[in-house]
Parts: C-alpha cells; sequence; structure tokens
C-alpha cells in the first residue's frame, strides 16, 4: 500500500491528468455520466478530492472530459484505417463493429451523453465534436471508395448522414437487451448501406461474416509459450 501510494506521488501531471481521465471514463460507462464527481472520481483514484480539482475545477469539465476518453478508444475502433483492407471490407468492419455486443455499452453512454448534455454546456460541446469526428471519418471512407471505384455515390455527404442516423438508431435501445433489437434494425442499416453506396444486396453480410469468424478465431487462439 505505501509502495503504492509512493508511486502516485511520482506521476507526472500529463500522466495524473490521464490517470483521472481513464477512472472517470470507467466510472461513466460502468455507473453513468452523472455519477462522475469529484470526490466519487479521488475514490477511484485513490486520492483527495481536492487534488481532483487542481487539475479539473468543475465537475461538467470532468465529465466531458470521460465521454470524450471514452469514445475516442470507440472511434478507433469503429474507424481501424487499414491500408491493406479494400474500402467495403472496412465499411462492412464498421457496421460489424458497430452491431457488436461490445457495443452496447457506448451505445448507453451515448444516450446517456445525450440526456446530460441538455443541462452540461462542456459535455454538449464535446459531443457535437464526437460526431463531427466521426462523420467526417465515414465521409473519408466513402470517398475513398468512392475513388477507387468500389462505391457509387452522388451525395456523399447526405450517404454518410442517413448511414450514421441509422447506425445511431440502435441507440434508443441502449437501455434494452440489444440481442432483441438487433435483428430488427440491423437489416434495415445494412440495406440502406449497400444502396447508398450502390453495392450489391449483401454485399457487406458477407464481409461481416467474414469479420466474425476471423474475430472469433482470433479469440480462441492461445498465447505463444
Amino acid at each position: 500500500m505505501t509502495q503504492s501510494k509512493t508511486t502516485r506521488s511520482y506521476l507526472s501531471a500529463a500522466e495524473r491528468r490521464a490517470e483521472i481521465a481513464d477512472a472517470a471514463a470507467r466510472i461513466g460507462i460502468e455507473e453513468g455520466l452523472e455519477r462522475i464527481t469529484l470526490r466519487r472520481v479521488a475514490e477511484s483514484v485513490g486520492v483527495r478530492p481536492g487534488l481532483i480539482s487542481h487539475y479539473y475545477p468543475e465537475a461538467e469539465g470532468l465529465v466531458a472530459t470521460a465521454f470524450v476518453h471514452a469514445t475516442d478508444d470507440e472511434s478507433d475502433a469503429l474507424f481501424v484505417h487499414d491500408e491493406t483492407r479494400a474500402p467495403v471490407e472496412r465499411m462492412a468492419d464498421f457496421l460489424a463493429r458497430a452491431f457488436s455486443p461490445e457495443s452496447a455499452e457506448l451505445s448507453r453512454l451515448w444516450l446517456n451523453a445525450r440526456n446530460l448534455s441538455r443541462y452540461n454546456g462542456a459535455l454538449r460541446q464535446a459531443l457535437t465534436a464526437q460526431e463531427t469526428a466521426n462523420r467526417r471519418r465515414l465521409m473519408a471512407l466513402v470517398s475513398e471508395g468512392v475513388e477507387a471505384g468500389e462505391f457509387r455515390c452522388d451525395d456523399i455527404e447526405r450517404s454518410v448522414i442517413l448511414i450514421l442516423i441509422l447506425v445511431d438508431s440502435l441507440t434508443a435501445y441502449a437501455n434494452e437487451e440489444r440481442s432483441d433489437a438487433t435483428p430488427l434494425v440491423a437489416p434495415v442499416v445494412y440495406a440502406t448501406t449497400e444502396r447508398e453506396l450502390g453495392l450489391a444486396p449483401g454485399a457487406l453480410g458477407g464481409h461481416t461474416a467474414e469479420v466474425e469468424t476471423r474475430s472469433a478465431s482470433t479469440h480462441s487462439e492461445a498465447p505463444a509459450s
């Protein structure tokens, strides 16, 4: 215990700020953004509340930081840029991840953030910034597909907004059992995305199966001894 406190005392300002943001993000995901208080985060990190307020004077700013911290990781997972994979494959990856069981926690976080942002200006700005960033990343992917001749899309921005709205529709079911809603929502999203990008019906569904198979085989592999 003494060693842990000694180690903590030597954290740099950047490391301490990152530690606090990570703790706040975990609380937001597991308990809800409204549970992020200076005292609650201090308990999680194992320090006095005064240290938290030194880096984040207001709880509103800490809530916004926690949301960005959590959703940055989500966006990186959704928009993996792998130059060895064609745009159509990466679009299939994007949809597969968006409808994966792992995304359920983040869907609840987004729903929570949208409700809470009505009363938290800092969170509202962070929410808008994250939505804009996701739209730009998906537009970049679609643009790349159009340039490569894989997608046919007359209005990229309109198509991207429509796709994101449909993907985001699953958030409405975030507090329910995702397995019940996904079979109803997913086919509509896949069919609409394929139509908007000029793809044949089922073009993205086939790649989705490959992604799921590849993911399952990766998790089942034992680490090399």
